[in-house]
């Protein structure tokens, strides 16, 4: 063996190990960033069975709010939510469910979008109302669902399996 053919060895040895620990490293990261994920929202479980004794007063608490009243208007309108609707609606369910905007924006860092069929979600509209008051089509609506749980809890899941994690936090 020459000395070329040695020092060509040497550094694709060295090539390959780096690559290794870095994709090892790499890998690592994915999986402390899942297990915190997941911790965040086993913390935030254990606390929504502590306050699912109240949400039937909180879901009565958001049918009789004004910005709840106007949605109902909206929809029977068929026109989309105002962004003013928007910050009223989130100011009113962060009132009732103490950081709901926090809770999720510590889980993924969601769109506007993302967000507003969270929103929708915790106070129990449906999909076809989210998608009217959202200006996108069911099947969009749908495919924001699912994918949102993908990228929070790692693992694909339904669109149901979204709006429970949603209703439970």
């Amino acid at each position: 063996m020459t000395y070329r053919e040695l020092f060509l060895l040497i550094i694709c040895t060295v090539f390959y190990i780096t690559l290794f620990i870095v994709v090892l490293q790499s890998n690592r990261r994915k999986i402390q960033l899942l297990q915190s994920r997941l911790d965040n929202i086993h913390a935030m479980q254990k606390m929504a069975v502590i306050e699912q004794k109240v949400q039937l007063k909180d879901v009565n608490d958001i049918l009789g709010s004004a910005v709840y009243q106007r949605i109902r208007q909206y929809l029977a309108e068929g026109r989309s939510l105002p962004e003013s609707e928007w910050s009223e609606l989130t100011e009113v369910v962060n009132a009732i469910y103490t950081g709901f905007t926090d809770k999720l924006y510590s889980l993924y860092r969601m769109s506007d979008q993302d967000y507003h069929v969270s929103l929708l979600i915790k106070i129990r509209l449906q999909p076809k109302d989210i998608a009217t008051l959202t200006a996108h089509s069911k099947e969009s609506i749908a495919s924001t669902r699912s994918r949102l749980y993908q990228k929070v809890f790692g693992k694909k899941g339904s669109t149901r399996d979204w709006d429970d994690f949603i209703l439970s936090i």
